[in-house]
């Protein structure tokens, strides 16, 4: 793209007035499809690479696939990746926020022998998977389907939406957090997303706010240094800043 000829829309160059004229506003274009693949919660076993240590994790989400012996068989390049909630963040509107450990497929004698176990060979595709810990952690947002539907019609935040925003917004912003896999199971919507040790924005706001005994909020410079990065957006592989 040429920016140094570029030229906005004819739209853009609009007086408020001829908007008005025009008609009622459109309704906004719908985000796309989220894509969510269906996931599992399982007791895994897990070995530390460390210590060696082996031990049954209890609630440990994956990629269902991951579990199938058939498309395992097919030997199709999967990425064995795992989750491990270890530490409730806080509440949800319609769940809450856990951080969690990321685990990948060990490889070594824990596997042989948990293969050997259940009776085939190692490297047999219906060989059970032993995980392993990494020092990687995520943020997991667990939506209650039970919730959705019991105050559906009720509030205006959509889970489902918000998940689609992410993908289309987040996907590869250097400020703006997007999913890097969502899940969902019969109980349970999942929104894997970075962790972020540092809180998020809106801690930030509620920490000036509660500063000022609720009397006053961000100062409009910081609020624009945050939203310079807010508003900073992709345009193909470009990113653009309009400030």
């Amino acid at each position: 793209m040429d920016f140094q000829n570029f030229q906005p829309a004819a739209h853009a160059q609009h007086a408020f007035t001829a908007v008005g004229a025009s008609g009622p506003a459109a309704r906004p274009l719908d985000f796309p499809e989220p894509i969510v693949k269906r996931g599992v919660r399982v007791n895994a076993l897990v070995v530390h690479p460390t210590t060696g240590q082996r031990e049954i994790l209890q609630g440990v989400i994956h990629k269902e696939e991951l579990s199938n012996s058939a498309v395992l068989a097919k030997g199709e390049q999967l990425e064995f990746v795992a989750y491990w909630p270890r530490r409730r963040l806080q509440d949800a509107i319609y769940g809450s926020v856990w951080a969690c450990l990321v685990l990948r497929r060990h490889y070594g004698v824990a596997a042989d022998d948990a293969a050997r176990a259940a009776g085939v060979e190692p490297g047999n595709p219906a060989a059970p998977t032993v995980w392993e810990v990494t020092g990687e952690h995520v943020a997991i947002k667990m939506v209650e389907w039970a919730n959705v539907h019991r105050m559906r019609g009720r509030l205006l935040e959509d889970p489902v939406k918000e998940i689609a925003a992410m993908q289309l917004i987040g996907a590869g912003s250097p400020h703006v957090l997007g999913s890097t896999e969502v899940l969902q199971d019969d109980d349970f919507l999942y929104s894997i997303m970075p962790y972020c040790a540092g809180g998020d924005l809106f801690g930030v706001v509620v920490n000036y706010a509660e500063e000022n005994d609720g009397e006053g909020g961000m100062p409009e410079p910081v609020a624009r240094y945050w939203f310079r990065q807010v508003l900073q957006v992709r345009y193909g592989g470009i990113f653009l800043s309009f400030y």
